[in-house]
């Protein structure tokens, strides 16, 4: 059994160096201080370069410090993977934004060579948007595009890697090979040795449709904070046992530890801004609530949340009669796994569209208010209806 899980990992190894390219990759940001942009969050010019030189399994040979992020898929694959499986996290509590440990960071580096690698495998199959990472950009559904062309390989039907693929895979032509679970040979694409053992469990046990959790947001499925939908059944890796036997777990998925406190947030409109201070327990539609009092409003029109900081990405958080996105009743403010410094949008009245920015200030840990309170303010009310 030792011997065949030898095996299957050398081969990873042989078709990839994803394992410790990652490493480096992770290594590099948490011994410097990686700056990222403001707006799109992506890591900085020069550090990309750095890092380039770093990787083995793939390298952008001719570039300098302007090119953005997406030019460099691996860079970008593993920026999204470490991210998703809260390896790094965004450090928000600074006016300029940077690339930190995450919460599974030293969790991540103890495991050995195969659990780092379903790890990797599970978070970019499970917890990845990948119509985020997907480049260049298009409006066709790369989940279900991954889905019908492994089926098709798993059919031994030959696909040609033509325009068409490329149109419709992107750069998830090389996300998979960067995961050992297929590769080019003369223009075809063939599932590796590894792949042929380890797609039909993805697909059989782990349909995208069923269980990758941004897609399933965008499908209207609200499942909570990180890992929060599998803590009811067996983890990822225990279907892969028998191909990994070695292995006794990966990084657990259970929930994070309960939040009490109070939650301080600055809410912009324009130059006009808010201070409330709110409870954790308290529910978005509370915090809803106390942006109507604080600005003067009537609240007599729809509402959403979107925590990503961008308007109309995706169902947001609002009223249950609205008939679409997720019931801002039921979501509390500590499920939301909230730092300090994040920003998230509150927009109200889908016709005006009133645009409040939301800055989570700090986290105080003391005991909750029974209701929110308004702790400072600058400037006057806007008229809800100037007419």
């Amino acid at each position: 059994m030792e011997r065949k899980a030898k095996t299957i990992i050398n081969k990873i190894k042989f078709e990839t160096k994803i394992i410790s390219d990652f490493d480096n990759f992770l290594d590099k940001i948490n011994k410097e201080k990686i700056k990222i942009s403001k707006t799109q969050e992506f890591i900085n010019g020069g550090t990309l370069l750095e890092l380039n030189e770093l990787m083995e399994t793939d390298q952008l040979s001719e570039c300098h410090n302007r090119i953005p992020q997406y030019k460099y898929l691996l860079l970008n694959f593993f920026y999204y993977l470490a991210l998703a499986g809260k390896v790094l996290k965004i450090d928000y509590s600074r006016s300029t934004k940077y690339l930190i440990k995450g919460k599974n960071f030293d969790a991540y580096k103890q495991l050995s060579e195969a659990e780092k690698y379903l790890f990797l495998l599970e978070t970019f199959w499970l917890d990845c948007d990948l119509e985020k990472m997907q480049t260049p950009k298009n409006d066709n559904n790369i989940e279900i595009n991954l889905e019908r062309y492994l089926n098709k390989l798993m059919a031994n039907e030959d696909l040609n890697v033509n325009d068409q693929l490329k149109f419709y895979l992107g750069a998830f032509l090389k996300y998979l090979n960067y995961l050992a679970l297929w590769r080019i040979d003369f223009m075809k694409l063939r599932l590796t040795e590894a792949g042929k053992s380890i797609i039909p469990i993805l697909i059989n046990n782990w349909s995208f449709r069923d269980y990758n959790l941004p897609f399933l947001r965008k499908m209207g499925y609200e499942f909570g904070i990180y890992g929060a939908r599998m803590a009811y059944q067996n983890p990822f890796w225990i279907d892969f046992a028998d191909i990994f036997p070695e292995i006794s777990g990966t990084i657990s998925r259970a929930a994070g530890k309960k939040v009490q406190g109070n939650y301080i947030f600055k809410i912009k409109l324009g130059k006009v801004w808010r201070k409330v201070k709110i409870a954790a327990s308290a529910a978005l539609a509370d915090l809803h609530q106390a942006i109507q009092t604080a600005f003067d409003f009537d609240d007599d029109h729809l509402y959403s949340f979107f925590m990503s900081n961008k308007p109309w990405d995706g169902p947001g958080y609002g009223r249950i009669e609205e008939g679409t996105g997720f019931n801002a009743v039921e979501k509390k403010l500590s499920e939301l796994g909230l730092e300090v410094g994040q920003e998230f949008l509150y927009i109200f009245d889908y016709g005006t569209e009133w645009r409040f920015k939301i800055k989570t200030e700090s986290y105080l840990d003391e005991v909750e208010l029974e209701q929110a309170e308004i702790i400072a303010s600058k400037g006057e009310n806007p008229v809800q209806y100037p007419f």
